[in-house]
């Protein structure tokens, strides 16, 4: 069965500014179901039993809306976004925000861990020192958590203090390929070796971690997170699932989004129905298109042009080719280290401390 598209409703005087608001998110793939001029045309719709609650967009200044009301729909169970006209003076309406002025900020705001206020108002007041580099594979196996472990390293060893996270909903190995069992138990990141810490997200402690995610911004030099493999993203970007809020953060706030895939048949079938997905749906972070597990050997290569034909349609900022070595992964699994640590010289190894190199000049 498809994924139900998200519903929403506005409340909205201006009309530029709630045909910026419906436009956006019909964009996006969301319903607009009601696009209300008064209060009562919202609170008729809503008497009504209804199995999915539509997200409920309002303005400040719509006719007939009170603090009472927008209480009384929040217990019924409708998610609430308010917003105040920049020069509007001020009411007795808590928590209004400004009208978003970009189609990016407004759909972050709409995004599952943005619904959190606290979370809000963390990102909005924290500054912001390290610069973030999130990773996926469009398919498994495409060697994405052993890139973000040995990038993660060669930058702490450039002398950077980094986090690594493992944000792998499904399937999280971090700890356990670096012999590391407290990233989920640890309150705080537990250190893995000088200048790199690492945690783990889970739905335990969602909550908290994603708290721990924002303070990390400003905390450290260099966040490199683990997202696994991705699909359906727009279900994703959407959706309520614990699964997706790693993505979902991301997504807002990454500096950039490694993607991972092989240049087998399949991988590269996955990598292009990703990307028309992520050219479906705004996202902040650059796109790095990352061939994974390339065979050595003459460059432009018929696979290497099946890959660089795949991306050509997303124009990625760059174009990143990692070699495979797996004697030298296997080996570092086998000893629960990085690549650094068990051959200097390994090709991937030295290819990763380059383009480690690159990301702090």
């Amino acid at each position: 069965m498809g994924e139900v598209a998200n519903s929403a409703i506005t409340g909205i005087r201006d009309p530029e500014r709630e045909g910026f608001i419906a436009s956006t998110l019909f964009s996006q793939g969301w319903n607009i179901t009601l696009r209300a001029l008064d209060f009562d045309q919202i609170d008729q719709l809503c008497s009504k039993e209804a199995v999915d609650k539509a997200t409920i967009i309002l303005a400040t200044d719509l006719e007939g809306l009170t603090p009472a009301a927008i209480a009384e729909l929040k217990s019924r169970g409708y998610p609430v976004f308010l917003f105040a006209p920049k020069d509007s003076t001020p009411s007795s309406f808590a928590g209004a925000q400004e009208f978003p002025t970009t189609a990016l900020e407004l759909i972050s705001l709409m995004r599952g861990s943005l619904r959190a206020p606290m979370i809000r108002a963390q990102a909005q007041s924290a500054p912001t020192r390290a610069r973030t580099i999130a990773l996926a594979a469009s398919a498994s196996s495409s060697g994405c958590t052993q890139t973000a472990i040995n990038l993660a390293t060669e930058l702490s060893l450039l002398g950077k203090r980094t986090l690594l996270v493992d944000a792998h909903a499904q399937a999280p190995a971090i700890s356990s390929l670096l012999g590391q069992r407290g990233l989920r138990a640890s309150v705080r990141h537990p250190q893995i070796s000088e200048n790199l810490w690492g945690m783990e997200i889970s739905q335990a402690n969602l909550e908290s971690d994603l708290g721990q995610l924002h303070s990390a911004r400003s905390e450290f030099d260099f966040i490199v997170i683990d997202l696994g493999t991705l699909r359906n993203i727009a279900a994703q970007l959407t959706g309520k699932r614990w699964e997706s809020e790693a993505f979902i953060w991301s997504s807002t706030y990454a500096d950039e989004l490694w993607l991972l895939s092989k240049s087998d048949q399949l991988s590269l079938e996955r990598l292009r129905e990703l990307l028309r997905e992520l050219s479906q749906n705004s996202i902040k972070p650059a796109l790095v298109a990352v061939q994974s597990m390339r065979t050595p050997g003459k460059k432009n290569s018929p696979l290497d042009q099946s890959f660089t034909q795949s991306i050509s349609a997303i124009k990625p900022a760059r174009v990143i080719a990692l070699p495979t070595d797996s004697r030298s992964v296997l080996r570092a699994e086998s000893e629960r280290s990085s690549l650094y640590e068990v051959n200097e010289r390994s090709h991937l190894r030295r290819c990763l401390a380059e383009i480690a190199g690159q990301l702090i000049s």
